[in-house]
């Protein structure tokens, strides 16, 4: 008789990774494959791929491990009392306490793969070790620096937050600037390398990013801030420093893989052959995955501060983890310890009273006094559609959002879309906002039209899905004569002048990465190429053949979205309410990509539902760090 758990692998309930686990840890465990330790094994495996990093106990207390729908299963296995199930994980030789040598380590209430343990906890280390380490420097020129580069900056100015995220920043060797669109980040971070710098001119200083865009967006920030500032000679009264100092800030950033010297196996750098940097400034954090957050932690000497920036209310990594919301104690307000609000406040006062070195690290120092969030918003006026709209999601307030968006917000534009297809109304919007993109000049200026406008999907199947709608656009750009198809293989709709395109899978060889966006067009001689942006803004231009994974990205997923911004931004969402890729991280990121103009395609229930559901990902990471609720 088959086990349950191969039951549920036949029916796709269960990955065939999970199940060969289970049975790896059973046959190792001389156990049955229909016992308590095999199910667990099998839970956290699959638990682990959906982006959990453990699995809590407490969870699955009498509740079904699995969910299927096969009248072959009959019964499906349930957690019991989590003291019971504690005793009968230790019993078995794979299951370790935390620091053993076992598949599975058991701490607590929370059971994990042993990798994934070693991974939350270095992390945590790291973050902690780095906290404890005294930051020294002189309060004068500290505070004079910080008075440079904000010089109107009062209690109750937008620029006081800024202020005091340099500040914290600038006096701990972990920090996080968390912030939605528009709240400065970027200025923020320019003006702190500018404090930093000024103290410390030899600093060495490196930018990077999960993706290729997501570099290239933080290098085009930085440089149009350090124009802004240093043109401006907001630095120094009269710009000596400033000219100085602009040339020390690094106007060059690079995926973490490629700064970390991966080669789709292994990471050149690491503890034992750390990166040579004394602080490393890292963008859209909220897209860095638990292992890839170990890694990058592990090839960094003690010394090197680290900033982290981003939004912490965004969508979590596609792997294991979520470990910005970690750090960042999921949405808990932030609190400073007294000696954080006394050099806040000094922060602030204009008056400069002491000339003391002050030692910003007391030896138990919470996690919350290197966290500073950016709340004021200035691409999106009080007034703003797509600025309310973000708020009353952030806050789960569905029924508001949808009678904003009823009311015809500023920007803001709706189709209630009660059909199991996607609308031809908004298909045809859809088309006329691409055109600028077929009928561009060249292939530069498609380039730049295609970042302009986007259709964002939460899906990558089915009517509302990623690959449909491609499709639909695609041959409804055909029927209009917009394009014109060249088949090169047996797919009918295969390669046109304007198909902007989407690479899927790193390519070292050609120096291409998941993520990356490209647009055909044919060259002088009216072959068809493949062009990217360079590092430097560049076009460069590939030929087809060598390309290995790629889609097209008339739409892409909200997730492939992330570290982008465009001019309007069309969002589609599912039909099917209780879908489980809905959720109020998920909505709000999609609608954020949008600077000005909003189209949401969806049923008011899928509005509601999005934000009424949180993303639940399992870590002890929140805990470890010190946040009570984690």
């Amino acid at each position: 008789m088959k086990s349950i758990l191969k039951l549920l692998a036949q029916a796709g309930d269960i990955s065939y990774l999970s199940y060969y686990f289970a049975e790896f840890i059973a046959q190792q465990s001389n156990g049955e494959m229909d016992s308590l330790l095999a199910f667990s094994a099998a839970l956290v495996s699959e638990k682990n791929q959906q982006g959990n990093v453990c699995i809590l106990l407490e969870t699955y207390v009498n509740q079904p491990l699995f969910m299927s729908n096969v009248s072959t299963v009959s019964t499906l296995p349930k957690g019991i009392s989590v003291s019971a199930w504690q005793r009968q994980l230790r019993d078995s030789v794979c299951v370790g306490r935390p620091g053993d040598l076992a598949p599975l380590i058991l701490e607590d209430n929370r059971l994990y793969l042993s990798r994934f343990w070693f991974y939350e906890t270095q992390v945590a280390q790291f973050i902690l070790g780095r906290l404890k380490s005294p930051v020294l420097f002189d309060q004068i020129p500290f505070m004079a620096c910080l008075r440079r580069l904000f010089p109107n900056v009062n209690k109750a100015s937008n620029g006081a937050g800024q202020m005091v995220a340099v500040a914290i920043a600038a006096s701990h060797r972990f920090s996080v600037i968390s912030g939605g669109p528009g709240t400065g980040k970027t200025t923020t971070v320019v003006k702190l390398l500018s404090l930093l710098l000024s103290l410390e001119p030899k600093m060495r200083i490196q930018l990077a990013a999960p993706t290729g865009k997501a570099a290239m967006r933080l290098v085009d920030s930085i440089q149009t801030q350090i124009a802004n500032m240093f043109d401006n000679d907001l630095v120094d009264g009269d710009g000596t420093e400033g000219r100085s100092i602009r040339h020390l800030i690094p106007t060059e950033a690079s995926t973490i893989h490629r700064l970390l010297g991966y080669d789709n196996q292994t990471f050149q750098h690491s503890q034992a052959h750390p990166l040579q940097v004394d602080c490393i400034v890292v963008d859209e954090a909220s897209m860095i995955d638990l292992p890839l957050m170990h890694h990058l932690l592990d090839a960094l000497p003690l010394h090197t501060r680290v900033i982290l920036l981003g939004d912490r209310d965004q969508l979590a990594s596609v792997a294991a983890g979520n470990v910005l919301a970690d750090i960042t104690g999921h949405g808990l307000s932030i609190g400073y310890t007294p000696l954080q609000v006394d050099f806040t406040i000094a922060t602030l006062d204009p008056v400069i009273q002491t000339t003391q070195k002050i030692l910003m690290a007391p030896d138990e120092q919470p996690i919350s006094n290197s966290i500073a969030l950016l709340k004021h918003s200035y691409r999106f006026k009080s007034d703003s559609g797509i600025g309310q709209l973000a708020i009353l999601i952030n806050n789960g307030c569905g029924q508001k959002a949808i009678d904003l968006l009823s009311s015809g917000g500023e920007n803001l534009y709706w189709h209630q879309n009660a059909s199991k297809v996607f609308s031809t109304d908004t298909l045809e919007w859809a088309i006329n906002q691409y055109k600028m993109v077929i009928q561009a000049e060249s292939v530069f200026e498609a380039l730049s039209a295609y970042e302009k406008v986007r259709i964002l999907c939460a899906i990558r199947s089915g009517p509302f899905g990623v690959t449909e709608i491609n499709r639909q656009v695609t041959l409804r750009m055909l029927k209009l004569g917009l394009v014109q198809n060249r088949p090169s293989g047996s797919d009918p709709i295969d390669h046109y002048q304007g198909q902007p395109i989407l690479i899927t899978k790193n390519d070292y060889e050609l120096n291409l990465f998941n993520g990356d966006i490209g647009m055909i067009w044919p060259d002088s001689f009216g072959n068809l190429r493949a062009y990217f942006h360079d590092k430097d803004n560049k076009i460069r231009e590939l030929h087809l053949n060598s390309l290995t994974e790629y889609v097209t990205a008339w739409a892409m997923t909200v997730h492939k979205s992330q570290g982008s911004e465009f001019d309007t931004v069309l969002l589609v969402l599912p039909s099917d309410e209780t879908s489980h890729s809905l959720s109020r991280e998920l909505l709000y990121t999609g609608a954020t990509r949008a600077r000005q103009y909003l189209y949401i395609h969806a049923l008011p229930s899928a509005i509601i539902s999005s934000c009424q559901t949180l993303t639940q990902r399992h870590s002890g990471l929140a805990q470890k760090l010190g946040w009570m609720d984690g």
